[in-house]
């Protein structure tokens, strides 16, 4: 039963990862093609709530494979499977995605005060959470 709950709770996790995932992607395509939107950042719809919305639907997403599989294993080591959506999260929170466009992001609107104030106040991955900012701190 609490194997059924795991499997069920997983593939909810990961739909709801892709689902937002997703929605950031479309979010930030439509805001782009406007022109009137063009060299400026997003902060409107869950780009108001995460700076990177769609990297948090990504570790969502991994996260809830990993969680409705685990019903299934066989052998306690098979738990270290975890690893993989967690090298995953820690790739795109400190090396492959993050830094790499909040540098960009700071270079390009970093003397624009409404960004300066996007990024003091807007989570970086975690919506609602400060969970993050101090790796912009270190990307400057």
């Amino acid at each position: 039963s609490s194997g059924i709950n795991a499997e069920y709770g997983g593939w909810l996790l990961f739909m709801f990862g892709l689902i937002f995932e997703t929605a950031a992607d479309y979010e930030k395509t439509v805001f782009r093609s406007h022109p009137a939107n063009k060299d400026r950042f997003i902060s409107t719809g869950l780009w108001s709530i995460s700076r990177h919305p769609n990297y948090f639907g990504e570790m969502l997403l991994w996260f809830g494979l990993w969680v409705a599989s685990v019903p299934f294993y066989t052998s306690p080591l098979q738990l270290l499977s975890v690893f993989c959506p967690t090298l995953t999260f820690l790739l795109i929170l400190l090396v492959s995605g993050v830094p790499k466009l909040e540098k960009a992001a700071i270079e390009k609107w970093g003397k624009d005060p409404e960004f300066v104030k996007y990024m003091a106040e807007t989570p970086c991955i975690i919506p609602f959470f400060g969970m993050g900012k101090e790796i912009v701190n270190k990307s400057e």
